[in-house]
């Protein structure tokens, strides 16, 4: 590690917290003031150590880019001094987690969790489709606010709020749920996680692409986000009631 690389006697696990981690510092500060040792590391420098903390975006990236075998807890927000001594308690467990390629002509990013297509301007709606990788089937075509698509790991967040199941963490699987549908009686699909294509297919509102809550780009009516299996990343999972 770059910040306070240290030896822990006691067995506790040696943590590493990505710089690009907004309060990376007080996360280190919590993870000591536990009693466990704790630095700051950049995605190419975490090897060596037991666990990775990291903002869920882009440093989901970072890290699969780099091809880390570190377990990973990401967090949305700081972490708190109760998970800090668990987590130094070795209360956790850790699964290995599929990540999603997401390819546009604009470029390439990583999703742990979700991939969202939807509408820049609040009560405005556009038309989806979804299609077999190779585009040769159609799957479904809609109107809405958007479109979420998860993995198994995402199932559980905002896409169970707007209307779709929860997939079992092993499910080989991808779900996808329209936002606000058009339709009174929307449906959502299950599909393979091999890989989906999602299509704007109207040009009234500006549609942005998130990935993993995080805004990508606006994506121009026609064009393709195209979505494949990119490998995995091994993720821990805290007790239920302390989760990020």
């Amino acid at each position: 590690m770059s910040d306070g690389e240290a030896v822990d006697e006691t067995g506790r696990p040696d943590i590493a917290v990505l710089v690009s981690a907004d309060g990376a510092a007080d996360v280190v500060e919590t993870i000591r003031a536990a009693g466990g040792v704790a630095g700051t590391a950049t995605a190419e420098t975490v090897a060596g150590t037991d666990l990775v903390i990291a903002p869920a975006g882009d440093a989901i990236a970072e890290l699969a880019t780099a091809d880390v075998s570190t377990p990973v807890l990401p967090i949305a927000d700081d972490l708190r001094p109760e998970t800090a001594k668990r987590l130094l308690d070795g209360r956790y467990t850790v699964a290995e987690r599929p990540l999603v390629a997401v390819e546009t002509a604009g470029g390439a990013a990583h999703a742990l969790f979700d991939v969202t297509l939807a509408t820049a301007a609040a009560a405005t709606i556009s038309e989806f489709s979804l299609n077999r990788p190779d585009r040769s089937t159609s799957i479904a075509r809609f109107r809405a606010d958007g479109v979420v698509v998860t993995t198994p790991a995402g199932s559980r967040g905002y896409a169970h709020t707007v209307g779709g199941p929860i997939v079992a963490p092993g499910s080989d699987v991808l779900t996808a749920v329209p936002i606000s549908p058009f339709a009174t009686d929307p449906n959502h699909w299950v599909v393979p996680l091999a890989g989906l294509s999602l299509t704007v297919e109207r040009d009234d509102a500006d549609v942005e692409l998130l990935v993993d809550g995080r805004t990508v780009e606006t994506v121009e009516p026609g064009a393709t986000v195209e979505l494949a299996r990119a490998g995995t990343l091994p993720i821990v999972s805290l007790p239920d009631g302390d989760r990020e």
